[in-house]
């Protein structure tokens, strides 16, 4: 058994998950208890999700009548929810998208720069003011990740981040707002992310067909 088969099984035993039930009930409790939060240089005040939602609905609003781009970015299973995320964006939101996750410009980048630069680079590269940013990491702790953000700050990006495991990891307090799960199994937090980002794009579907 590999070290991330191991790792999985210590955490649904330590979680005392033994049937389908288990797992879901668990699932719903860790999804029920995402917290939201503005970083400040100081402290990290909490929000409330709903309300965290309607103002990325509100971004993603003036983002397609400005023309603006939307970013996302994760490794892993991370990187495959990041590329969910800009499909969807595209396709059912009608938003301008950029993905920087094709083998070809992730080798070049991390041939020419290092690959905690292969994020980074193309943010000062392509981003302009305004765009947003989706900075996915399972720990926010990735360093490309990090460094991702720090290019889109000095972009004038707006960030949104989701991560998870430690509720001190550094990822949290890199964005504009904050999506945590409070969770150490990697399932959870991924499951967590893509459904957090599901509903802000289920949203922003809502009000613009009303529109």
């Amino acid at each position: 058994m590999n070290n991330a088969a191991i790792k999985t099984f210590k955490e649904l035993e330590k979680l005392d998950i033994k049937t389908t039930e288990d797992y879901f009930r668990k699932f719903y409790e860790v999804l029920s208890q995402t917290v939201v939060s503005i970083a400040y240089p100081s402290r990290i005040i909490s929000i409330p999700v709903d309300h965290a939602i309607g103002n990325i609905v509100d971004r993603l609003e003036t983002n397609i009548r400005m023309g603006k781009k939307i970013m996302a970015i994760g490794n892993g299973g991370s990187a495959a929810i990041a590329i969910h995320t800009l499909t969807d964006c595209a396709n059912a939101g009608g938003l301008r998208t950029i993905d920087f996750m094709s083998p070809a410009l992730l080798t070049c980048m991390s041939n020419d720069y290092g690959y905690e630069n292969v994020f980074a680079k193309p943010i000062e590269i392509f981003a302009d003011e305004g765009d947003i940013l989706f900075a996915i990491s399972s720990s926010g702790k990735s360093p490309n990740i990090l460094k991702a953000c720090e290019a889109a700050v000095n972009r004038g990006c707006i960030i949104v981040t989701f991560s998870g495991f430690s509720p001190d990891n550094p990822l949290r307090k890199a964005g504009y707002l904050n999506f945590y799960v409070s969770s150490t199994h990697y399932g959870f937090v991924e499951i967590a992310h893509q459904a957090l980002i599901h509903c802000i794009l289920d949203f922003f579907l809502s009000i613009k067909k009303s529109e």
